[in-house]
């Protein structure tokens, strides 16, 4: 059984017997609720977990959440008590005095839950919500479950109960047995018991663990001792505490330093071991444990009690080993030389777990079971199926005279056969086939099957006879196998019975022309390749559309590269050259008679200016000037130009015959003018 208690693992706690044969778990807090364990049930009651953290008192609710109920960062305060009166009240530390509640104490002793404050005349004692007030006395002994206050008549003596026992004899009270009574242990270090005088000494701190086989078990300092008819035995040494060691009637407990926990028998003999253990405590079958991140397990010994059951111990193609295991073990599974494959729930508070082995032959698996505290390890002896592999019609087609397999343009091989394999496991099979520097991989998840092999291959030198290969077989990236085979070498020619095909491919003035020769498997090639020159370059004009191989395209001026692609065997390039028109501007202006035209075309470049029946011829040199007679009858100037080989023309049209009129009418004006200024008119 396990438990998880909602508590801040900066708590200490610790297991104490309560009362009516109950385990109580006491912690190092201001408050906690009771915590109480009868057999298998575990007893939480209301109460509220307060605890110190530093200066800051902070309490938790049911939920786990932590609220800071009380800061007293800057105050000099030591700790805190509860009287059990719902208010909790600081203890400061001032000028090497304690003060608490309006009082002023010497000095301030705590062990586990029990707190003292001495003053000079008197002790008062703190012990899970009560409080009892002493007379101070010479010396003082606390211990898991008395606080011993030693007076020159006696000692008084009070238990985790809050009573006060009364003793003549003084010393530090270890507790009380049947066979010896009351035992104490002197200041000067003589442990003797009511019942049978002096027993023994130790100079060191002393506990008394308790009774076993009619012996005492005694921790003397970090030695634990049995005492047994006069005679003492030393059991272990370095131990830390008396919370350390515990024991029922016939069980002992040590806890050591590393958090581990033996269990003896009677006779000390070792019965099993516990990790991961905080503290514990032992009655007489059960075992109750606490880790540090406050999870409570109860269990108990049981003889001869075996978690695991065979099911099955044989591992074939249909069924793995099989074995059922108690449900509480399986909190840290693992399989030495093998691998979980499955584990099935089932209705006994077991699993079924199946379990594949690393190696296919007659061998054992050491199962590592447990759970947070301890772990056993069993040796399962098994049979196993071995893996079978087999080889069917292997054979290596190779080609000559340089052919190669059909949609593998590097290959000149090609394996063929079957692979019938059997092989015990539910894993993925990883089949790798490797033949000189080819290495071809297959994944299956059958466990029993064939694999047809059609495995293209780069052979780089030439193969007669047979040739080896391997065959290593993987499983959860172990190799299992490792087979070698001589593999029979076929060769194969490009014979009569080829299919031809022939093809040809243009690109450019590269004109290659491809005989194939194929048979089911491998093709050859031939391959004939031959110049064959074209007019790759053309100059047209800027925006005439032309036809290249049968596509029209429009000239962009300038050069233009075009690519001609009829089908993935022919392509061919050309550059055009896109020539502008040289002839940029026409404009006139008139001067008395005459027409003034301007020309703006490219320098160089010849041209012809055609007006009625007059008409003119030049080189450019870019604006050019032509003066003209103005004919009435003629409104069009043409103008022609000669670049790169093609005749460029540009038509200007007017109204010559408005503008010969207002010209006539200007010279009938100057006229009247003149003839008057002659008194003719």
């Amino acid at each position: 059984m396990y438990q998880k208690l909602n508590i801040p693992e900066i708590i200490n706690c610790w297991f104490d017997n309560y009362e009516n044969n109950k385990i109580n778990l006491v912690c190092n807090t201001v408050e906690q609720p009771l915590i109480t364990i009868e057999k298998d049930k575990i007893n939480i009651s209301s109460g509220r977990w307060i605890f110190r953290k530093g200066n800051v008192l902070i309490s938790i609710d049911q939920d786990g959440k932590e609220k800071v109920i009380r800061d007293d960062s800057n105050n000099y305060v030591i700790d805190y008590i509860s009287l059990g009166d719902n208010e909790i009240y600081p203890i400061y530390l001032k000028n090497k005095k304690y003060l608490f509640s309006g009082n002023e104490y010497e000095k301030y002793v705590v062990y586990l839950d029990k707190k003292i404050l001495i003053d000079r005349n008197k002790i008062n004692i703190f012990l899970r919500n009560k409080t009892i007030e002493l007379e101070k006395g010479k010396q003082y002994y606390l211990s898991k479950n008395y606080i011993s206050i030693v007076y020159e008549e006696g000692t008084k003596v009070i238990d985790n109960a809050g009573n006060v026992l009364n003793f003549k004899i003084q010393g530090k009270y270890l507790g009380f047995n049947e066979i010896y009574g009351d035992i104490f242990k002197t200041e000067q270090g003589v442990i003797f018991s009511s019942r049978k005088g002096v027993i023994g000494i130790c100079v060191d701190e002393s506990y008394l663990i308790g009774e076993m086989q009619g012996g005492l078990v005694i921790l003397c300092g970090d030695k634990l001792k049995y005492y047994y008819n006069t005679g003492w035995r030393e059991i272990e040494r370095h131990v830390e505490s008396e919370l350390s060691v515990n024991l029922s009637s016939n069980l002992l407990g040590i806890l050591r330093s590393n958090n581990e926990l033996h269990i003896y028998d009677i006779n000390f003999n070792e019965l099993i071991k516990f990790e991961n253990v905080h503290s514990f405590i032992l009655d007489y079958k059960r075992f109750y444990l606490l880790s540090s991140d406050k999870v409570i397990a109860i269990g108990f010994l049981v003889e001869n009690y075996n978690p695991i059951k065979v099911i099955n111990n044989n591992n074939t193609v249909k069924s793995p080993i099989t074995l059922q295991i108690d449900e509480t073990y399986l909190y840290n599974l693992t399989v030495e030389k093998g691998k979980v494959i499955e584990i099935k729930t089932l209705e006994n508070r077991s699993k079924l777990v199946l379990i594949e082995p690393y190696e296919f032959k007659k061998g054992s698996l050491n199962i590592v079971i447990g759970n947070k505290y301890f772990k056993l390890i069993q040796n399962i002896p098994y049979e196993s199926e071995v893996s079978n592999i087999e080889f069917k019609d292997l054979r290596l087609l190779v080609s000559n005279n340089n052919g190669r397999v059909i949609g593998h343009v590097d290959k000149n091989g090609l394996l063929l056969g079957t692979i019938k394999y059997r092989i015990p496991t539910r894993s993925p099979i990883e089949f790798l086939i490797i033949i000189y520097d080819n290495m071809y991989k297959y994944e299956v998840t059958d466990n029993n099957s064939d694999i047809i092999l059609n495995i293209p291959l780069k052979l780089s030198k030439t193969i007669i006879g047979k040739i080896p290969m391997r065959l290593e077989v993987y499983i959860n990236q172990r190799m299992i196998e490792s087979l070698e085979y001589l593999v029979p070498v076929i060769t194969v020619n490009n014979n009569k019975k080829c299919n031809i095909i022939k093809r040809k491919i243009i690109n450019n003035s590269s004109i290659r022309e491809i005989i194939t020769k194929r048979n089911n498997i491998f093709e050859w090639e031939e391959i004939f390749e031959y110049p064959e020159e074209y007019q790759g370059i053309l100059v047209v004009r800027e925006g005439d559309i032309i036809e290249i191989e049968g596509e029209k395209i429009k000239i962009n001026k300038g050069f233009n590269l075009i690519k001609i692609t009829k089908s993935e065997n022919y392509s061919r390039e050309y550059v055009i050259l896109g020539v502008e028109n040289p002839i940029r501007e026409v404009h006139i202006e008139y001067k008395a008679n005459l027409l003034n035209i301007k020309l703006n075309i490219d320098n160089n470049v010849p041209f012809e200016v055609f007006y009625g029946p007059h008409s003119y011829r030049g080189i450019s040199r870019g604006v050019n000037e032509i003066s003209l007679p103005i004919e009435p009858t003629y409104s069009l100037i043409k103008v022609r130009a000669i670049a790169h080989g093609f005749k460029w023309e540009a038509n200007y049209t007017f109204n010559s015959l408005y503008y010969s009129l207002l010209i006539a009418k200007n010279h009938a004006e100057l006229l009247k003018g003149s003839l008057l200024s002659f008194g003719i008119v």
